[in-house]
């Protein structure tokens, strides 16, 4: 990694030295890749990519960012909150901090900025709440994660849902004080009428109709996630030749994107499970466990899980470490009792958070550098923002039921 030889490249290299090293049998090595690459659950994420980039391709996340504007966009901090709930119904249909921030970024920024907004605060919120994609359902990491624990999709992206919209919530508290203290941050915009939010919600709505029918299709029990997916596909393909935005050029273009997505996400996936299957075998996975089970205590446990992956989320993308980490939170969640559930939103949550944290904060320097906005001055309103995630990401450590009580109310644990 120091050498910048990509993540998934580092772990299969690694990983054949051992097997020289260890006269480990090769077939193994390819066997294991290509069973993790072949799970009928991770054929959900090309779904659920397509649909998020071929909404953004159609114009329905400008529909959206409109709608939350009209809605809220005449409070203290406006515009900020509207992103923050703008990223919250979309959401909805990408599961993807990517498709976030490619899609709704650039919109949001440049609205922001032509109203007056610094752009420095602009880009940090932007980058931030785009980390809530892969907590509210539908997922692509719950799909990862789900996967690899063989724990219920449907159970885990209700896990998901609470603690996404305590995600929005908290980001826009802080928006709020940031405008109340630093008024030239986020100049106030004029309120718009009642019937401007009644118009894009109107315009709004098909576009809902994806999540509706994947989260309610699931939930009745009609289709797994992976048809869910393709049902969503289907359905925002019927949109654009409703609203006569289909061309078989935009189709192609969303499908290559969403493939070299997919690639590099299952690549990662096969990787990941031959690097996991190395640190078993040597026994480094039990020294690990050993050392938290010395520490005596289910809270300084908890404690040193998140610095861990708050730690690495600095350095490495969420996808990377939700694969590297997830043997070791099983292992875990045997050892000490914890609720796998609780543990997966807990680990989400942090690669989303370590996604804006410096030194590397790469979901940060990725929306700079798509919105034309300097690192070094969108870094500081990063870091304030930060504050309500770090609270939230506690609260949700230490109080399991903000994960766990909306799939136990629905009789999914």
């Amino acid at each position: 990694m120091l050498l910048d030889v990509p993540i998934a490249f580092s772990m299969m290299t690694t990983t054949a030295l051992y097997c020289f090293e260890t006269g480990s049998n090769f077939s193994l090595f390819a066997n294991t890749m290509s069973n993790a690459m072949a799970s009928f659950t991770m054929l959900a994420i090309p779904t659920f990519i397509f649909v998020g980039s071929y909404m953004n391709l159609l114009g329905f996340s400008d529909d959206i960012f409109a709608f939350a504007k009209a809605l809220v966009g005449h409070v203290t901090g406006g515009l900020a909150h509207a992103n923050v709930l703008a990223s919250m119904i979309f959401a909805g249909m990408s599961g993807s901090a990517i498709a976030d921030a490619g899609g709704l970024g650039a919109i949001e920024v440049k609205a922001m900025t032509e109203a007056g907004y610094d752009d420095g605060f602009s880009a940090a919120i932007t980058a931030t709440s785009a980390g809530i994609g892969p907590i509210i359902p539908p997922s692509i990491s719950f799909v990862v994660y789900g996967s690899m624990t063989s724990i219920s999709i449907l159970t885990l992206f209700m896990a998901g849902f609470v603690p996404g919209v305590l995600m929005g919530i908290s980001l826009m508290i802080m928006c709020y004080i940031m405008a109340k203290r630093h008024p030239e941050i986020a100049p106030k915009t004029p309120r718009q009428p009642l019937t401007d939010a009644v118009k894009y919600g109107i315009k709004a709505l098909p576009a809902l109709g994806a999540p509706v029918l994947l989260l309610g299709g699931m939930s009745g029990g009609m289709f797994t996630a992976t048809e869910g997916g393709v049902m969503a596909s289907v359905y925002v393909i019927f949109l654009s030749i409703i609203f006569r935005r289909f061309s078989v050029k935009r189709l192609w273009e969303v499908l290559r994107s969403s493939v070299t997505t997919t690639t590099m996400v299952l690549f990662m996936m096969g990787a990941g499970q031959i690097f996991n299957n190395m640190i078993t075998t040597c026994g480094l996975m039990d020294e690990l466990l050993t050392g938290m089970m010395n520490l005596d205590s289910p809270f300084l446990v908890l404690l040193a899980l998140d610095a861990i992956l708050l730690f690495e989320g600095c350095f490495m993308g969420g996808t990377s470490i939700l694969i590297l980490m997830t043997p070791f939170i099983m292992n875990l969640s045997l050892e000490m009792g914890f609720d796998l559930v609780h543990l997966g939103v807990v680990l989400v949550l942090t690669t989303m958070i370590g996604g804006t944290t410096p030194p590397m904060a790469p979901a940060l320097f990725t929306t700079c550098k798509c919105c034309n906005v300097s690192f070094e001055k969108a870094l500081k309103p990063a870091l304030m923002l930060l504050i309500p995630l770090g609270v939230l990401l506690l609260m949700l450590t230490y109080i399991p039921a903000l994960s766990t009580m909306l799939p136990t109310f629905m009789g999914l644990m």
